[in-house]
């Protein structure tokens, strides 16, 4: 009876109440979202986009710039209009006002082609939020299932241990051949070199823990998969409205498209209306002076440039035809993603529910053989082999319930929604 509870004590360790300070799968995430440095690293991503889409906006406006110098030398004229040489002061100041006025498209196609690489970066930060959401519910439920199994190999070297202790004495008592106690002894051993692997594997699922998410795992809440599932073509549908995936690669051919626009805009005139006021002393002559006001318009085309325009038409042209292809090759990425993970869900749900009922059979035969044991029907070893079993029954169902977790999170994601 005692390794039955032992054993028991497992498969219950994620369904027991749990104290307020226990930490939620949803809390994992939140904190792992707080400490991820990928994620900070996409968040510096995006900044860096945003701050080149204000930089692209600040083409349109004006731009004023004010230049001065100041010298101070001799200068010889000789005789030329009556002057020789002098010490002189060279000195001049300018304020000038730039205002573009058309430029070929190539501004707005910069705004464009910049607003286009600052919805890519968010949506880029989106997926590596749901990629981490994904690696810290199955890090979480790893934990509860190498903590659970820890616990179930705890129970089963106990209960080897009293069976090989029984034994023991009925061997000295001669109600039982050496080989049921050599057998015994042989389980005890082989159930103790298990108990150190299940060791291993908890320390070394808490260790990726910790990495993931930033701090260690302590207490952590029985994390469950959503109840209902949408229908594969309703999964396709939200999956292709909400994938970050799909919006970044949406989001390059936008930017190619911008860029194609700007190659054309090289080959256009352009024209900015221009506004300069200066001064001047001692510039060309001794006692020289200037005060000047001019407005007017400043336009440059450049009518040859050695193929190099027609070649950069071509080159952006190429790489809007890529970015196209990338995004086709992202739908079908996700079509197929989407389709794995719905059909892996339902297949690990039946798996799930299998591998209870397996560990209900299991724990109801070591309870039947414990007994037929006791009343000499059946040898030992058969209910060491039984004990052996439920073990692995344990062990199946805990990965399956862990992985249920993990694949209803999967498509939940994908959705664009995840589960509480």
């Amino acid at each position: 009876m005692r390794a039955a509870v032992l054993l028991a004590s497992a498969g219950l360790a994620l369904a027991l109440p749990l104290s307020a300070s226990a930490t939620t799968l949803v809390e994992a995430i939140a904190t792992a979202r707080a400490n991820n440095p990928d994620l900070r690293a996409a968040k510096a991503r995006t900044e860096a986009a945003d701050a080149r889409l204000r930089a692209a906006k600040g083409a349109r406006l004006p731009t004023v710039s004010l230049t001065g110098e100041y010298l101070s030398g001799r200068n010889d004229l000789g005789g030329f209009f009556g002057f020789g040489a002098s010490d002189v002061d060279p000195r001049a100041v300018r304020l000038e006002m730039t205002q573009p006025l058309f430029a070929g498209g190539g501004i707005a196609a910069g705004v464009d082609q910049a607003r286009a690489g600052q919805e890519a970066a968010k949506a880029q930060g989106r997926q590596a939020e749901q990629d981490l959401e994904v690696l810290v519910a199955r890090a979480f439920v790893a934990v509860q299932a190498a903590e659970a199994f820890l616990t179930a190999s705890r129970g089963q070297v106990a209960a080897f241990d009293e069976w090989t202790r029984q034994a023991r004495l009925r061997f000295q008592a001669g109600e039982i051949p050496k080989s049921d106690l050599e057998l015994a002894i042989a389980r005890l051993a082989e159930a103790r070199a298990g108990e150190a692997r299940a060791q291993s594997g908890h320390e070394t699922a808490r260790a990726q823990y910790t990495a993931l998410v930033g701090v260690e795992p302590i207490d952590l809440s029985a994390a469950t998969e959503a109840g209902a599932t949408l229908t594969l073509d309703e999964t396709l549908a939200r999956a292709e409205a909400n994938s970050p995936m799909l919006e970044a690669a949406e989001a390059g051919v936008r930017a190619a498209i911008a860029a194609e626009r700007a190659a054309v805009a090289q080959g256009l005139p352009s024209f900015a209306l221009t506004a300069r006021t200066e001064q001047m002393r001692d510039q060309f002559f001794p006692g020289y002076r200037s005060d000047a006001v001019s407005v007017g318009v400043q336009g440059r085309w450049t009518l040859f440039a050695g193929g190099r325009v027609q070649a950069a038409r071509s080159e952006a042209s190429a790489a809007r035809r890529v970015a196209e292809a990338q995004r086709d090759a992202a739908r079908a990425a996700l079509k197929a993603q989407v389709i794995n993970a719905w059909s892996e869900l339902h297949a690990i749900r039946l798996a799930a529910d299998a591998a209870r009922d397996q560990s209900v059979a299991a724990t109801s035969a070591v309870d039947s053989l414990r007994n037929e044991v006791r009343v000499g029907q059946r040898p030992m070893v058969d209910l060491l082999d039984a004990q052996r079993d439920l073990l692995a029954a344990t062990a199946r169902r805990l990965a399956t319930e862990g992985d249920l977790v993990v694949a209803a999170r999967r498509v939940a994601v994908l959705t664009g929604g995840a589960p509480d």
